[in-house]
């Protein structure tokens, strides 16, 4: 059985845009070395390899250990707050971005839970958000090697560097964040997000709770329970909620009939299409077409 990881603090952030990288640096600090006070407009990400490094933000003390990471805000004030006792190896990263939405424990963040898609009518994209763990450890196999590629495209850096350099700062979070995802999240959200997918592979087909059980490999009922947890609705409620929202972007971007909608969704009775999509939204998919219609 999987062991449950305690939930850390994870930083969100609105994307795009996506965080910039401003320049990352790799040091051994001697013992008796001691970071000095600094309150910066930019994010500070420190990795220590070996050794620990003793840092304070705003008054809350870090003891960043080997295998472990620590972001420090923007505008907030760093001090070392006891020098090194040992040779400590540590990477940094520098990068800007704006302040963080909220803090957020692990276990609670919605994974799963599907985010406004573009259309052709957008002019501008919707907003997405992403997570950084704010203090945790790491896995140094899957951390260094990014962290090294990226000391070498800065060190080179050149027209032709600047792009993969962004890139990999990009995959570092990718990195970060999956780990926060599949180590950190109770099994009860894992549980859930395996539901919401599952649903969403069969969005077209009739809801069978035996089907999702043998899936899942979980009782129906433990799954409901999980689902329900993190998005306040049951299974099948969750795949009329999926239907609907997938036959709205149909009446919003497609002249398909409303009868031809509902058969995309998996529903083959156009009055039965209608009368769960006027349950959802108040009003008929040829009410919603038109007042959309109306808004462009």
């Amino acid at each position: 059985m999987r062991k449950e990881m305690p939930a850390i603090h994870c930083l969100e952030l609105t994307i795009p845009p996506l965080p910039q990288l401003l320049t990352i640096g790799h040091s051994f600090w001697p013992p008796g070395q001691q970071h000095f006070v600094r309150s910066f407009n930019v994010y500070d990400m420190l990795f220590v390899m070996k050794g620990t490094l003793y840092m304070t933000e705003d008054d809350v003390p870090y003891e960043i250990n080997e295998g472990s990471m620590l972001v420090l805000e923007p505008n907030r004030v760093h001090v070392g707050h006891r020098p090194c006792e040992e040779t400590t190896e540590i990477y940094w990263i520098h990068f800007v971005h704006p302040a963080p939405v909220r803090t957020v424990d692990s276990g609670q963040i919605p994974w799963s839970i599907p985010s406004a898609k573009g259309t052709d009518h957008d002019v501008a994209p919707h907003r997405q958000v992403m997570y950084v763990p704010k203090f945790t450890s790491v896995n140094t196999l899957d951390i260094v090697p990014l962290l090294q590629r990226m000391l070498e495209l800065h060190h080179a850096l050149s027209p032709a560097n600047s792009l993969p350099l962004q890139t990999q700062l990009a995959g570092l979070f990718v990195e970060l964040q999956t780990a926060v995802r599949t180590q950190y999240a109770p099994r009860s959200r894992l549980l859930c997000d395996q539901a919401i997918a599952y649903l969403q592979q069969r969005l077209t087909r009739p809801f069978d709770a035996k089907h999702m059980e043998q899936t899942l490999h979980f009782h129906f009922d433990y799954v409901a329970r999980c689902l329900k947890k993190y998005t306040g609705m049951s299974p099948l409620q969750y795949l009329h909620d999926l239907q609907v929202r997938t036959a709205k972007s149909l009446l919003e971007n497609t002249e398909l009939s409303v009868g031809e909608i509902g058969q995309r969704i998996g529903i083959e009775n156009a009055n039965y299409f209608i009368r769960l999509f006027r349950k959802q939204t108040g009003i008929t998919p040829g009410q919603y077409r038109s007042a959309r219609i109306g808004m462009t």
